[in-house]
């Protein structure tokens, strides 16, 4: 057995896992430290969600090259809400070998039923894992998720793109969003309540595309924490951490620039 866990905490999992389904496709990566589920968009943007092994009552992990396969991500949401949005269903999660399908034991004890499910598995090609958090070791800015969630939807919706400042003067970050009936503006303050830490080597100023910001939005819903972050590449990184009962788990979301800053 390659991999094998159970779970209690189905509906923060489920609800992560829904927010981030930008692709059909996901990779799954069991290693010793927890369960990595991976998406990636043309290069342009990719997308990770850590589930620890302590949000587990059981896991085994078996070392191996091996031990990494895609699934369909609908489908596999699709299973974890098959009791409903009030339901506290047990999950079990195996994965025998290569090639092997992902089996899905759902245990409702309440209403005594238990579904049986199966997804088919396939193989990855020469998927790369390298740490993109190295790469955005410049500038750095942690908030509290509900109000950086606000910032963005102070900003015109109908924007292309969003330019991320970084200064080390005020007014320190900035966003600032550009459409054809003009831009919109907002900052915060690195002495604002909400930022627990700012962190600015040099200034940058780096453009990408306001659609792929969009994306991970909704799982900021669920986020206690976000860190926004990027290097010199400009390379746009964020880190959330979400907590559900004393445990926590963790997203990780990466942009790629459309061009270099202004400045």
């Amino acid at each position: 057995m390659l991999f094998s866990a159970e779970l209690t905490d189905v509906k923060v999992v489920y609800n992560v896992l829904k927010s981030i389904s930008i692709k059909e496709f996901a990779i799954f990566r069991p290693v010793e430290e927890g369960l990595k589920v991976t998406l990636d968009e043309m290069r342009c943007m990719e997308t990770s969600a850590y589930i620890p092994r302590e949000m587990f009552t059981m896991y085994h992990v078996t070392e191996s090259d091996n031990n990494i396969f895609k699934v369909n991500l609908k489908t596999l949401t699709d299973i974890l809400n098959i009791f409903g949005d009030d339901s506290h269903p047990n999950l079990k999660l195996t994965f025998k070998s290569v090639g092997s399908p992902l089996r899905l034991v759902m245990n409702h004890s309440e209403e005594n039923i238990t579904v049986d499910c199966e997804i088919k598995t396939m193989n990855t090609d020469e998927f790369q894992n390298p740490s993109l958090s190295e790469e955005c070791n410049l500038n750095k800015i942690v908030v509290l998720a509900n109000v950086f969630v606000e910032l963005l939807q102070r900003l015109d919706n109908s924007s292309d793109d969003l330019k991320v400042t970084f200064s080390p003067e005020f007014p320190y970050f900035t966003l600032k969003s550009t459409s054809l009936s003009g831009s919109s503006e907002v900052s915060l303050n690195k002495h604002s309540d909400s930022v627990t830490i700012y962190q600015c080597k040099e200034k940058t100023d780096f453009t990408y595309a306001f659609s792929n910001i969009r994306h991970i939005i909704k799982v900021m819903h669920y986020a206690n924490k976000v860190s926004v972050s990027t290097g010199g590449s400009g390379l746009l990184g964020f880190q959330l951490v979400i907590t559900s009962d004393d445990k926590q788990m963790y997203v990780e979301y990466y942009v790629t620039p459309l061009f270099m800053g202004d400045d």
